[in-house]
């Protein structure tokens, strides 16, 4: 056992710790980076998103891994996640570095607060009552905070996700963009780690009807 396995082991049970401390209601897991197809190595109750260990990365820790944010901070709070089954979580990311300051893995917690939501509407309804004229502040619409992190362990939907979230975004058909389109595409589907994994170039080439070697071409343009 090398010492970032070591290292990430240590990990696992303050995961535990932290997930007995919240409840059945917080996921904790360890990522290792090594392998981002299979980067789950340790997690907790799991069965609120539905991953195990073996599963992949998400579309977050593939942006962090391209950006390279982890070496000016110790961690990230308080984002939202969403997961395929249409939960929605409040989620936090701590960065496992080495004693070289390399990123080894990561730690993460994601709090369903599916049913919290649910529930606070509830509460602002009662407190609103039948009053025509509800309070301002009572009445404004609720914040709409877009999805950071993208819960899904399969490494095809994973792919298939970000790659549909970046298509969606035009109107045009991939089929009748222009080269400089798909290279603009091609462009930030890199910038948030889909060539990191191992089917990333097939998928894509698919999605914009180009061969495969015409991706690494683009790629290439790139550098």
């Amino acid at each position: 056992m090398n010492g970032n396995q070591q290292l990430l082991e240590s990990y696992f049970p303050i995961a535990s710790f932290i997930a007995a401390i919240i409840g059945p209601q917080c996921e904790v897991v360890v990522h290792d980076i090594s392998d981002p197809e299979r980067s789950i190595i340790f997690i907790e109750n799991g069965h609120i998103s539905g991953r195990r260990v073996g599963d992949a990365s998400t579309d977050l820790v593939l942006k962090i891994l391209k950006a390279e944010a982890y070496r000016e901070e110790q961690f990230i709070a308080n984002y939202k996640a969403s997961s395929a089954r249409g939960q929605t979580f409040r989620s936090s990311t701590y960065f496992i570095k080495n004693g070289s300051g390399e990123l080894v893995g990561l730690m993460c917690l994601n709090i369903d607060i599916t049913h919290m939501e649910v529930a606070a509407d509830w509460i602002n309804s009662i407190l609103r009552g039948g009053s025509l004229t509800p309070p301002a502040a009572l009445d404004a619409p609720k914040e709409d905070k877009p999805s950071t992190e993208y819960l899904q362990g399969n490494v095809d939907d994973l792919l298939q996700h970000i790659i549909q979230t970046v298509l969606g975004k035009i109107s045009i058909p991939a089929d009748r963009l222009s080269s400089n389109e798909k290279i603009e595409i091609v462009k930030e589907l890199n910038e948030q780690g889909v060539f990191l994994l191992k089917g990333g170039v097939s998928k894509v080439a698919a999605a914009l009807s180009i061969s495969e070697p015409t991706v690494y071409r683009y790629l290439q343009k790139l550098k």
